[in-house]
This record gives C-alpha cells, structure tokens and sequence, in this order.
C-alpha cells in the first residue's frame, strides 16, 4: 500500500468514528430515558386510579400499597434491571412525582 492510501483510509476511518459514537451515544442514553419515563408514567398512573378511586389514601402511596389494591406487577428499573424497592412511593402533594428509595 503506498502511504497515500494509508491516509486516506485512516481519515475516512477517523471521520466515520467522530460522526459515529456521538450519535450512538445519544441514541443510546435517549432510549434508556424513554424507557425511564415509560416506566415512571405506569406506576404513577397506577398510582391516580387507585387514589381518584379512594382505594389509597394518604399523601404518599407506596409501591407496596399499590402492589396489594391495584394488582400491578412487580416494577423494575429498565436500565439497571434492578427491582424498585417496595419502600418507593408516589408523593401526592408533589403532583404524583416517584420517588424511589
């Protein structure tokens, strides 16, 4: 290979990194806070029903609580696969923001 040919692979080669890990960069961490969010809108909206229909009440509702009166299946952190402890709860006052512990 003469050293021309060299170059220019390696410049073609450098050009395609730099356009690439950035944007599978942002790809990837865009899609774990899709699925974040995903998951955070469930349980949150578990979290309305069962308080509009009185079954829970108070100004926190847990996890736990909701597992028993709304039947909803054990919920998991997509991004670390990690079971949300029982102790988490949905604050009411705060406008039914998760807050996991």
């Amino acid at each position: 290979m003469t050293k021309n040919k060299i170059w220019v692979y390696a410049t073609v080669l450098l050009v395609g990194l730099l356009i690439g890990v950035p944007s599978t960069y942002k790809v990837i961490t865009k899609h774990n806070e899709r699925m974040l969010k995903n998951t955070t809108q469930k349980i949150v909206e578990a979290a309305k029903d069962c308080y509009y229909n009185n079954s829970c009440v108070g100004d926190e509702i847990t996890l736990e609580e909701l597992y028993e009166k709304t039947g909803l299946a054990g919920m998991y952190n997509p991004v670390t696969k990690k079971i949300y402890s029982e102790q988490s709860y949905i604050s009411v006052k705060e406008n039914f923001k998760f807050i996991e512990k």
